[in-house]
Parts: C-alpha cells; structure tokens; sequence
C-alpha cells in the first residue's frame, strides 16, 4: 500500500515521495501498474484529500480517477484533511488542517466502481460505528489505536462484528504476546525485530491505569539491557498493579455522537471526469 499522505519534510520534502506525490497523479498510476504487476495481491493507495492550495474536491476526483484509470488500484484509503507542505510540523498535520468527511462521501457517490477506506480524527468504536451507518465502505484507525490499543481494539470484534465478549485480560493479552514475540524476535535477520521493535505496539497498553508512568520508566531501562520479551516483561509488568492485570475490559468509552450527522448535507458538487484532461495533461 503505497502511501501518497505522509507529509514529513523528510519525505514529502524531497518531491516523489509521501503526499507529494498526490501531485503527479500520472506518476502514482504507472507505479502502481508496475507494483502491481510484480505481486498477486491487490493494490491500495493512501491518500489525504489533497496538499497545500490543491484543495479542492474536483482535483482530489482527478487523483483518483487517473490512477485507478492507469493501473488495477481498486481500493484507496482516505485521509480526509489535505496536507500542509510548509510551514508546519507532521504532527500539527494531523489536526491544523480541518476534517472534510463530506470529501469521502462524495467519493463513495462519484466513484461506485472503487473501493474507499475512510481515515482520520476516528478515535472510538463508536465512531467507526457512526461512519459505516453512514455508508463508510471501511474505517481505519490509526493513532488511537496505537495510543490507547486496550479500550481501542478490546471492543472490535464486539461491537463491529457481533461477537460474544471473550472476557479477555491484559495479564492473559501479555503472556500470549510474550511468547509470540520471542517467536519472531530475529527472524528478518540483522538482529531484527529486537525487543524494542516487538515491545513498541504495547508501551501504551495501560494508558491512564494505576502504574502506567512507572510501567513506561521501567521500559525505558530494560530496553537498553533485555535481550528477550519473557526478561522484558519481567522487569516492567511488575509496575501493574493485579487488579488491572487481571480486569476483564469495561465498557468502550463513547464517541462523538454527531461526527457524521450532517455529512450527506455538505458533499460538494457530482464529478464529471474530464477524460482527455485528466489523463493526458500531467
């Protein structure tokens, strides 16, 4: 899944790379063809909806239509908030910029054909809920659920696919994840991945939970001395209390009930491809 949405200097800086690319729709295309040649699996693009003045929806239509036109990419995954090339960090990229879901929805109506992934500011389950009663054909989070994986991902299966709740444990999660990533701990060759590579997903697994600070200090001292998740986990969990360990998950935490109230109410004009335009004027 090539990524046209990353909007860091170090790589949307250098032109061809991340969000920039957005810029060269024709470029994407023929790439994704020869990608796409070279694997049997489908191919996906990630993109915001557009970078810096290239704002408007018509161009966003124009991206998509050109590189699904130019290659087998059947499925983009949509970043609904341009990019900001200049003048401010990654990080105010992923909130100064405002949310356009109503960008997405347009996309859903204008292209039938292609398959979209809605992406940005979803934080809940709720949430996820709330896009795809809309008509979201997938959801993905992100930063929320790297943040707060517990509350984030301990719902999923529950309240998006229906089934029962499992009563599962963090203390249960930790001893599966333990042998697991000693299972792989290497095996890319190079010594990779090493623990810190393996332990990144969990350093937030107790977010705002007794222990948690001390958890996290402890982490930083074993990663520069264990040399195994088993001694990893040894050092560190000892800074959770039991009753936290050993807590099956609570009920998900609420989202934003209107995030997508009025969003059919806002979707901007139908696109009409400009065939000859699009395709041949990059």
């Amino acid at each position: 899944m090539p990524s046209c949405g990353c909007p860091s200097p170090k790589v949307a800086g250098h032109g061809c790379f991340g969000v920039s690319l957005m810029l060269d729709p024709k470029f994407v295309g023929e790439a994704m063809s020869v990608i796409a040649a070279n694997t049997n699996v489908p191919v996906s693009v990630k993109c915001r909806i557009g970078v810096d003045d290239h704002d408007s929806y018509n161009q966003l239509c124009d991206f998509i239509y050109k590189v699904s036109s130019l290659s087998p990419t059947r499925h983009f995954i949509i970043h609904s908030r341009k990019a900001l090339l200049n003048g401010i960090s990654p990080a105010e990229n992923r909130t100064i910029p405002p949310l356009k879901y109503e960008y997405y929805y347009a996309l859903l109506r204008d292209f039938p054909d292609l398959t979209f992934t809605l992406n940005g500011g979803i934080n809940t389950v709720d949430e996820v809920n709330a896009a795809l009663r809309k008509g979201a054909h997938h959801v993905m989070v992100g930063r929320a659920a790297y943040q707060n994986p517990w509350y984030t991902l301990g719902h999923v299966d529950t309240a998006i696919y229906g089934a029962p709740s499992s009563g599962l444990t963090r203390r249960q999660v930790v001893e599966k994840y333990q042998i697991y990533g000693d299972a792989i701990l290497g095996t890319y060759g190079n010594n990779r991945p090493h623990v810190r590579d393996v332990m990144k997903p969990l350093l937030h697994f107790f977010h705002s939970e007794p222990g948690n600070g001390l958890f996290k200090r402890k982490a930083d001292a074993a990663f520069q001395t264990c040399k195994t998740v088993k001694s990893f986990l040894e050092e560190t969990i000892v800074a959770i209390p039991d009753s936290v360990l050993d807590s099956p998950i609570e009920e998900a935490p609420r989202g934003r009930e209107d995030l997508f109230a009025d969003v059919h109410d806002l979707l901007p004009p139908p696109y009409k491809a400009r065939e000859q335009e699009v395709l041949y004027a990059y």
